[in-house]
């Protein structure tokens, strides 16, 4: 009996031990794999953060300046807007119209259509004797005058509005900057302008214009190699994406806000 007694004790302490043994083993296969979960988060991670290095943000970068192009353009058309507006359509274009001037001109300069429309285009349209053919031979010729001069469009825009407007005042003004007349042409435009033949004298100063600065936003253009073209035509593009994401951001936001606050509010390991 004793024997039995002692031997079931003997075999107790033998299954006691083994149990012991299988504990630590299945404690350390759980720390293990609690070492491999962590392992795979940080990689996780990692790929997660390269992942939105290489891919979100240069699309979100795209998005913002796509957003702030079309922001410009937008402002550029309001311009031109609220001068037809003031001024009436006696330029004799429609917005649309000028619009799509703007970007002819866009292609053979260096300057880009919304520059052209808030610095030339909409200042243009301020003088309300600057009409017909002589208004767009005037955009052109302004274009030529800064490329050549290096004077700003804007500048450039209001002094040759202000001769056209007023051809006899106006010749001054052009004169300080280097841009020459004969005397014969002095009085012949003098006469028409008092004469009530204002497009006449219009028609005279710009073709001594162009005989002295044609071609030259061209030139500048050609010298640049395409590059700072290309790059306007970039921003078109970017305008029209940026177009369509400002129709639909104002629903996107309040979405995008509820999926953030989700997100922020999930685990560490998810």
């Amino acid at each position: 009996m004793a024997e039995s007694l002692g031997k079931a004790v003997l075999d107790l302490e033998t299954d006691d031990s083994q149990f012991d043994r299988g504990i630590e083993r299945a404690h350390g296969k759980a720390q293990q794999l609690a070492r491999n979960f962590d392992q795979f988060g940080q990689r996780a991670r990692a790929v997660g953060g390269r992942l939105s290095l290489a891919v979100t943000a240069p699309i979100g970068a795209m998005a913002v300046s796509s957003v702030n192009a079309a922001r410009v353009q937008a402002k550029a058309v309001a311009a031109v807007d609220a001068a037809l507006a003031s001024m009436g359509e006696t330029a004799g274009f429609t917005s649309k119209e000028l619009q799509q001037i703007a970007s002819s001109l866009q292609a053979q300069s260096l300057y880009g259509d919304e520059e052209i429309l808030s610095k030339v285009t909409a200042n243009l349209l301020t003088f309300g004797n600057v009409s017909g053919e002589a208004f767009g031979r005037a955009q052109q010729a302004a274009l030529d005058l800064s490329a050549r001069l290096g004077t700003d469009l804007q500048s450039s825009t209001v002094m040759l509005g202000k001769a056209l407007n007023d051809p006899i005042a106006g010749l001054t003004a052009m004169t300080r900057v280097g841009v020459s007349f004969t005397e014969q042409q002095k009085d012949q435009i003098k006469a028409m302008a008092e004469a009530g033949d204002v497009a006449g004298a219009q028609a005279l100063i710009l073709d001594e214009l162009e005989r002295q600065y044609g071609g030259q936003a061209r030139a500048m253009a050609e010298a640049d190699g395409g590059i700072t073209q290309l790059n306007n035509s970039w921003g078109d593009f970017k305008e029209q994406i940026g177009a369509v994401i400002m129709e639909v951001l104002p629903p996107l936001v309040g979405g995008l806000s509820s999926i953030v606050g989700w997100l922020q509010g999930l685990d560490d390991g998810t």
